[in-house]
């Protein structure tokens, strides 16, 4: 019986928006790290208007295209929708942000986001739905399993192959 009585704290606890305590010690300043290394990978072609949210959708956008191929694109999608749902009641600034599947750009609603909130704040959301994103793959396939295909994935994107598979 004692187990019965655990049940409803366990899936209060699950059912939370609370999920800060979902990962061991430690994998939340390595999502940061692995965030920020993605955000600041992106190529420098500094093109008019770009700014720090743009920096991070565009991150965005190149993860949901690398990751759909190892983790399909309904799979990569339900990753990046269930990092929005969790991380939007959080920050505003994500209110008007779409993801659209199998699209280029993934995500949408960056320019509407910055006019409403700045691009600091929707900088910021963007880069706390990525790190919830990077910790949902990381309770899916292990921690040290996500750091090194996301790595792996955007060191062998940015010398130029294209099927980063065969090399992983």
């Amino acid at each position: 019986m004692a187990r019965v009585g655990t049940a409803p704290s366990a899936r209060a606890r699950m059912n939370s928006p609370d999920r800060s305590n979902d990962t061991p010690s430690g994998t939340s300043s390595a999502a940061q790290d692995i965030v920020r290394r993605l955000i600041g990978s992106r190529p420098t072609q500094q093109k008019r208007g770009d700014t720090a949210a743009r920096a991070a959708a565009a991150a965005c956008n190149s993860l949901y295209r690398e990751l759909s191929r190892w983790v399909g694109p309904d799979g990569c999608h339900a990753l990046f929708a269930r990092a929005l749902a969790e991380t939007r009641p959080q920050y505003p600034a994500l209110e008007k942000i779409q993801l659209r599947p199998r699209s280029e750009p993934y995500i949408e609603g960056i320019s509407d986001s910055i006019m409403l909130r700045g691009d600091p704040e929707t900088a910021e959301a963007l880069e706390s739905m990525l790190m919830r994103l990077v910790e949902l793959l990381g309770r899916l396939i292990g921690d040290d399993m996500a750091s090194k295909l996301i790595d792996r994935t955007f060191g062998h994107s940015e010398q130029g192959s294209d099927d980063t598979r065969e090399e992983a």
